[in-house]
C-alpha cells in the first residue's frame, strides 16, 4: 500500500469519526432543548395536555435513539479503524516479506522457482533464468512442461503428485531445455504448500557432472580389466563393461546385488580375507587369484582398494582384476 492509498484512507476514517462527533452534539443539543422546553411549557402551558405528552415523549425518545445509533456507529468506525490498523501492519509485513523473497532469488546461486496448480511457474530466479537462456518473462508465460525433455516428463509428473500428497522430494534428476536447444540436468528438492496452492523448488545443474561421470564409465567400460566397486553393506554400486561379460549378465542384474550371488565359495572367502587387510591398513592390498571360466581355471592379479569420500569417511572398497594366465 503506497502513501496515498495510506492518506486517503485515514480522510476516509478521520471524517467519519468527525461526522459522527457532529450528530452526537446535534442529539445531545436536541435532548436538551426539549428538556428546556417541557420544562417552560410546564410552567407555562400553551399546548393542551395530549400534545404536551407527545412532545415530552417523542421528542426524548427520538433524541435518544439518535445517540444510540450515532454511538453505535462511532463504536463501528473504532472498529473498523483498529481492524484497518491490523491489515496495515499486515500488508506491511506481507510487502517486507516480498522484498526479501525478490532479494534472496536474485542473489541465490542455486535455481530456484515458485510453481503454481496451473503448471506455470509464478517466480524464478535469476540463476535460472542464466541457466537456461531465456528471458523472466518467457519461462513464466510457458508452461513448464514444454521446457522438460519427453522422456523425462512421465517421471516429472510423478514427483508432483509424491508433493501434492504433502511430501517432500528430494535429488529428483530431470532435464530441462536451454535456449540453445541443449538440455540440462537439474536435481530438484521440493516441497508443496497445499493451502497456498504452490510448489516451492530449488535445483542445482549437475549436467557437468552426469557428463563427467559418463565419460568416466566410458572409459572404464574400454578397458581390459574386471571393475567392481560395492558399498559398505555389501552391494555392488558400479562395474565396467568387461566384468558385466564375466558374469554373463547386463548391468542393471548385477548393480544392486551382493557378489555373493555370483562369485564362487574361494573367491567370496579370498576377497573376505583381503577386505579385512584393507580395512586394517586403509590401503590398496594386491595378489594373485583364481577365477574358473566354463570350468577352466583363469590367474588373475586383483588389487582391492578403499574409496573415502571428502571427508575422509570409508565408502565403498573396489576391486580390479587382471588376466594374467
Amino acid at each position: 500500500m503506497d502513501q496515498s492509498d495510506q492518506k486517503k484512507t485515514t480522510e476516509y476514517f478521520s471524517f467519519w469519526k468527525t461526522q459522527n462527533r457532529i450528530t452526537l452534539f446535534s442529539l445531545i443539543s436536541i435532548l436538551l432543548l426539549s428538556v428546556i422546553f417541557a420544562i417552560a411549557a410546564l410552567m407555562l402551558p400553551a399546548l393542551g395536555t395530549g400534545e404536551m405528552v407527545a412532545f415530552i415523549i417523542l421528542i426524548p425518545a427520538l433524541s435518544c435513539f439518535g445517540i444510540a445509533t450515532c454511538h453505535s456507529s462511532n463504536l463501528e468506525s473504532e472498529k473498523a479503524l483498529r481492524a484497518y490498523r491490523k491489515l496495515k501492519v499486515r500488508l506491511s509485513e506481507t510487502e517486507g516479506s516480498q522484498i526479501t523473497l525478490d532479494r534472496f532469488f536474485s542473489i541465490s546461486s542455486d535455481l530456484m522457482a515458485i510453481a503454481g496448480q496451473d503448471g506455470h511457474l509464478k517466480k524464478v530466479s535469476k540463476s535460472l533464468v542464466r541457466t537456461l537462456g531465456y528471458t523472466e518473462d518467457t519461462l513464466l508465460s510457458t508452461p513448464f512442461f514444454d521446457f522438460i525433455h519427453p522422456d523425462d516428463k512421465d517421471a516429472t509428473r510423478k514427483n508432483i503428485e509424491v508433493l501434492n500428497m504433502g511430501m517432500r522430494s528430494v535429488g529428483f534428476e530431470n532435464r530441462y531445455r536451454s535456449i540453445d536447444g541443449n538440455y540440462r540436468t537439474l536435481s530438484w528438492s521440493a516441497a508443496a504448500d497445499l493451502e497456498l496452492g504452490v510448489r516451492f523448488a530449488s535445483a542445482r545443474d549437475v549436467t557437468d557432472e552426469r557428463n563427467f561421470k559418463i565419460r568416466i564409465q566410458q572409459i572404464l567400460d574400454s578397458a581390459p580389466f574386471l571393475l567392481m566397486v560395492k558399498d559398505t553393506e555389501d552391494v555392488i554400486t558400479s562395474c565396467n563393461e568387461a566384468f558385466s561379460k564375466f558374469l554373463g549378465l547386463p548391468r542393471t542384474a548385477i548393480i544392486g546385488k551382493s557378489p555373493k550371488n555370483f562369485l564362487n565359495e574361494v573367491s567370496i572367502a579370498t576377497d573376505l580375507e583381503k577386505e579385512k587387510e584393507v580395512l586394517s591398513n586403509q590401503r590398496p592390498v594386491t595378489f594373485e587369484e583364481l577365477y574358473l571360466i566354463d570350468g577352466v581355471a583363469e590367474k588373475h592379479l586383483s588389487t582391492i582398494f578403499p574409496i573415502h569420500d571428502q571427508t575422509g569417511t570409508l565408502v565403498s572398497l573396489g576391486k580390479v582384476s587382471w588376466k594374467i594366465a
